[in-house]
């Protein structure tokens, strides 16, 4: 006999714990806090930027979700990891740039149980006309 989580209530209650916790205001809130800005970055090439600047603060959209549990032996916790899409919509008055919603990278935003922030990941197109990286 096979079994399945297909109809397990379990995301029924995953669908709801979502809803509640807003996991858009969630990385709304840690980009604000990191004032447009991330320090000490290695792009995808192994290159180092001391510092990388948004030129517009961009727009987290959660493009998944996950819950996790580390096994019993290692102390059975539980995190939630949230994985971005990071966009900036130009202004009407910056004509230089490019005039659509643009993807300049992506955010993973880990979180304990107490939905605090114990990891990051970011991903970001340094040559993006709205990001400054500086080596």
């Amino acid at each position: 006999m096979t079994s399945t989580l297909k109809e397990h209530p379990i995301w029924q209650n995953v669908t709801q714990t979502m809803a509640q916790i807003n996991p858009n205001q969630i990385g709304n809130h840690h980009l604000q806090a990191c004032h447009g800005e991330i320090n000490g970055y290695w792009d995808e090439s192994d290159q180092f930027y001391e510092t990388i600047r948004f030129i517009q603060l961009p727009t987290p959209e959660l493009t998944s979700s996950s819950l996790g549990l580390t096994p019993k032996e290692t102390g059975n916790t539980n995190w939630l990891h949230l994985k971005y899409s990071l966009t900036v919509s130009p202004s009407a008055d910056s004509a230089a740039l490019p005039a659509a919603a643009t993807t300049i990278g992506e955010l993973s935003l880990i979180l304990d149980d107490s939905l605090e922030i114990i990891d990051e990941n970011w991903l970001i197109d340094i040559s993006s006309p709205f990001v400054v990286a500086i080596q």
